[in-house]
């Protein structure tokens, strides 16, 4: 049986360890990375690409003119700093450039500044974008577009960080990390299973997992025996080469829970 002081040792096992290995200090993430291929579902045939470094997002419109022919535009954005929300905004270009299938030529590519574009982010799959092109102004609701699901089955090692508070006991709150192994089991596209082991236990998180573009949430509950238990929602998670990462919020008692997870993955043993 484990009380609430013990959550910081028993959910274990997901904050990148690289991240503590690293020799120098890095700039802190904005939060969500945008980069996506996004859309409205209930409007096929037009949409955006976004590829966002750091506080700019470069965004390509492929579109439909008046002519109804397809025509793309393009924009730099840039992180609003003083918005209070993740607002990216800057100016909208259209280009225009020789034949692909012919040899290049640089004099032959212009391009015209024809509005702006101001993307606003609702949710970390959901965002209101407003553009304008020669005067005509457009507002759209997008999301992110999925094209197939990740599959984050495998063995990990890294761990966690969060903060907790409204602890009743307040020893419970404050900030804590942990590191340690993880299995994970996504053998459906419905359901997940994250199995953390530390020193002092071991906590299992279960629930649906959903997918928009290439971020996956899964919605479920934790246990770490006895009282330390709850609901809990895993979101942002995003796989790579290396490893995986995510963010959670969750519920044990009064105790309200939010933190980050990350891990490296394990190879195989070698035979």
């Amino acid at each position: 049986m484990y009380s609430i002081r013990h959550l910081h040792r028993l959910l274990a096992a997901f904050v990148l360890a690289a991240a503590c290995l690293a020799a120098a200090p890095v700039r802190a993430s904005l939060g969500t990375n945008f980069t996506d291929q996004w859309w409205n579902p209930a409007e096929s045939g037009w949409g955006v690409s976004i590829h966002q470094q750091y506080d700019v997002m470069f965004v390509i419109f492929f579109v439909q003119g008046p002519d109804s022919l397809p025509i793309w535009y393009a924009a730099p954005a840039y992180y609003q700093y003083n918005s209070g929300s993740p607002v990216f905004a800057g100016d909208l270009y259209q280009t225009n450039g020789p034949w692909f299938g012919g040899s290049f030529d640089p004099a032959a590519v212009t391009e015209r500044k024809v509005g702006a574009v101001t993307f606003t982010a609702t949710s970390v799959d959901t965002a209101l974008l407003t553009y304008s092109v020669d005067g005509v102004p457009v507002t759209k609701s997008i999301e992110r577009q999925l094209w197939t699901y990740e599959d984050f089955s495998g063995e990990y090692y890294g761990g966690l960080d969060y903060s907790s508070s409204s602890c009743s006991d307040p020893a419970s709150n404050g900030y804590f990390e942990q590191f340690g192994p993880v299995h994970i089991d996504h053998a459906s596209v419905g359901s997940m299973t994250i199995v953390a082991q530390s020193a002092a236990g071991s906590c299992a998180i279960n629930g649906t997992y959903t997918q928009a573009g290439h971020m996956g949430t899964v919605v479920g509950a934790f246990d770490c025996g006895g009282s330390v238990a709850g609901p809990m929602t895993v979101f942002e998670m995003e796989r790579n080469a290396s490893g995986m990462t995510g963010r959670f919020y969750a519920q044990s008692g009064s105790c309200l829970i939010a933190g980050r997870l990350g891990g490296i993955e394990r190879e195989a043993p070698r035979q």
